[in-house]
């Protein structure tokens, strides 16, 4: 079931939201949500932490944070430059600023699609479905130069109609 605050159709639809954003690469999708669940179970799989390098009732400054003013960022396994906030902490910057969260994840309709055509090309035979899946997915990463959904993510203010 899709967070009612998730964006994942249509590139218009998106732009709308979150303003100018990268073409998708081949086999990625790019979302934009403001859902708290969305971005604890993005945060999760990808070993994300809340931080901040800004000063705050929670400790001092660590980092200059040069974004749209509310210091927030995430920490990685390995990569760890800002102070560890509380999910709390994080949101309340992230409400207060009004801001979007935007973050790739594979696209599964494309991939589906070119599984579905090597299924095709092989005359409609059963038994390698796996296959045929990883072998698409493995085209679109390749037609994508290489990369796959990454850990990147940007933080935007929602867009404001006119």
């Amino acid at each position: 079931m899709e967070p009612k605050d998730t964006v994942r159709a249509g590139r218009d639809r998106l732009a709308d939201v979150a303003g100018d954003l990268p073409q998708d690469r081949p086999g990625v999708r790019t979302c934009a949500t403001c859902d708290r669940e969305e971005i604890m179970r993005w945060a999760a799989k990808h070993g994300a932490e809340p931080a901040t390098g800004e000063a705050t009732a929670s400790g001092p400054a660590v980092r200059d944070i040069n974004d749209l003013g509310a210091g927030i960022r995430f920490n990685f396994p390995g990569f760890a430059p800002l102070r560890p906030i509380m999910w709390d902490e994080w949101f309340d910057n992230f409400d207060r600023h009004d801001l979007l969260f935007v973050y790739e994840e594979e696209d599964t309709g494309q991939v589906a699609e070119r599984a579905h055509a090597h299924w095709q090309a092989r005359g409609g035979d059963g038994g390698q479905d796996r296959e045929d899946w990883f072998q698409a997915e493995r085209e679109l990463r390749r037609n994508a130069g290489g990369g796959s959904p990454s850990v990147r993510y940007r933080l935007v203010r929602k867009q404001r109609d006119h």
